[in-house]
């Protein structure tokens, strides 16, 4: 009796303090303008519309540890249904600590997708699910805004910057990317780099046209930062093509060389 006490007791501890707890639906963070200001060529007059849609982004929070979680909506190319992807990520490592993948188009009843059509729907079917992955992992839910890829901390300037390798032509689409790099420089520490693609410099089967840096997002509890990159991959049937979000992390006081 007293066993069956104590499990009753500590299931509700539980549940209240997951409902203490309880994540928001995220907020947009609009990329677009950042998008079309780092890659001109997809857009403008000359184009008779924009050849590049982004991911949507919905920043969620930090841990005191170096996590981040954040949420993207990827693009749906013809397809007609919801795709979403909540990710939490190791900013020391890059590692993806836990991530819930979202397609509507797997929930269907004869020709009828059933599953949530959007963000609020999908959030609220699966709200303790992101509530106990995001509590587990320390997450606090904090506004976030994108500075620029260069931006100042603690009276320290630093850039971020990619630098793409284009591959050999081997197709009649486009050049495509064979690998990129990301690296971060301060004229008081010096620089390093804190990221590198797989190189896929002999794939027949890879179609990544551009990459780049669109801005940083910082932590509030550390001198570090979730590097925002685009890789604009191509699409379906040419344009509109997509641009993927990766996040890179790097903290902004170690590793620096001159």
């Amino acid at each position: 009796m007293k066993k069956v006490t104590v499990a009753i007791l500590l299931t509700t501890i539980f549940s209240i303090t997951l409902q203490a707890q309880s994540y928001s639906v995220p907020r947009k963070v609009p990329v677009e303008g950042l998008v079309r200001a780092n890659f001109p060529t997809y857009f403008g007059r000359r184009q008779t519309y924009p050849q590049l849609i982004p991911e949507s982004f919905f920043p969620i929070g930090w841990s005191k540890d170096g996590k981040f979680a954040y949420y993207v909506e990827p693009v749906d190319e013809a397809r007609g249904c919801y795709l979403g992807r909540i990710v939490i990520q190791n900013m020391r490592t890059d590692e993806i600590v836990w991530e819930f993948e979202y397609n509507q188009g797997n929930n269907v009843e004869g020709d009828e997708m059933t599953g949530p059509g959007d963000l609020q729907t999908l959030w609220a079917k699966n709200r303790t699910l992101f509530t106990e992955k995001l509590s587990e992992n320390g997450i606090v839910a904090v506004p976030s805004a994108i500075l620029g890829k260069t931006f100042t901390v603690a009276g320290r300037s630093f850039t971020a910057k990619a630098v793409a390798k284009m591959a050999p032509k081997k197709d009649d689409y486009a050049d495509r990317v064979a690998y990129y790099t990301v690296s971060l420089s301060s004229s008081k520490l010096g620089s390093k780099k804190v990221f590198a693609s797989d190189d896929r410099t002999k794939d027949d089967y890879w179609f990544m046209l551009d990459a780049g840096l669109i801005g940083v997002i910082k932590s509030p509890f550390e001198n570090r930062v979730a590097i925002i990159a685009v890789e604009v991959m191509r699409g379906y049937e040419g344009p509109p093509h997509t641009g993927e979000i990766r996040i890179i992390g790097s903290d902004l006081t170690s590793g620096f060389g001159k």
